[in-house]
C-alpha cells in the first residue's frame, strides 16, 4: 500500500475517532450539573468539531471524495448507545481515552506524510489538551460515572 493511501487512512481513523471524541464530551456534558464542567465539555466538543473539519479540508486537498470515505456511512448514534452499558469509565476517563488514541493517531499521520501543518499543529493541541484536561480533572475532582 502507498504511503499516500496510508495517510489517507490514517486520516480516516482520526475523522472517525474525532467524531467520537466530539460525541463523548457531548455526553459528558450532558451528563454533569455544574456549569463550569459543562462549558468545559462543550469547549473540548466544540474543538474536535473544529479538527474534524480542517482534517475534512486536508482530505480534499488530497483530490479525496468526502462522500466515499467510510466515516459517512458509520452509524454514530450506535456508538452512544453502545456505550451506555459500559461501567467501566467514568464519562470524563472515556473522553481522556480517545484523547490519547487521537494522539496516537496524529502522531502515525504526521509520520506518514508531514507537510500539512494543521496535522502538526492538532497533533501538539491536542498533547497539550491531554495535559490541561488532567490538570482540570484533578482539580475538579470528577464524580462522572457513566
Amino acid at each position: 500500500m502507498s504511503s499516500n493511501t496510508l495517510f489517507i487512512a490514517m486520516l480516516e481513523q482520526i475523522l472517525t475517532n474525532l467524531k467520537n471524541s466530539k460525541l463523548e464530551y457531548l455526553k459528558a456534558s450532558d451528563r454533569h450539573n455544574d456549569l463550569n464542567h459543562k462549558r468545559f465539555f462543550n469547549l473540548q466538543s466544540t474543538l474536535r468539531n473544529r479538527y474534524f473539519q480542517d482534517i475534512i479540508m486536508v482530505l480534499r486537498s488530497k483530490k479525496v471524495e468526502i462522500n466515499d470515505l467510510v466515516i459517512n456511512r458509520l452509524n454514530f448514534e450506535q456508538r452512544l448507545t453502545s456505550s451506555l452499558g459500559k461501567q467501566k469509565l467514568n464519562v470524563f476517563d472515556n473522553c481522556f481515552q480517545l484523547d490519547k488514541k487521537l494522539l496516537e493517531l496524529y502522531e502515525k499521520a504526521f509520520d506518514l506524510d508531514d507537510s500539512f501543518e494543521i496535522i502538526e499543529t492538532h497533533k501538539f493541541k491536542i498533547e497539550d489538551m491531554i495535559i490541561q484536561n488532567n490538570q482540570f480533572y484533578e482539580n475538579k475532582e470528577f464524580k462522572l460515572n457513566s
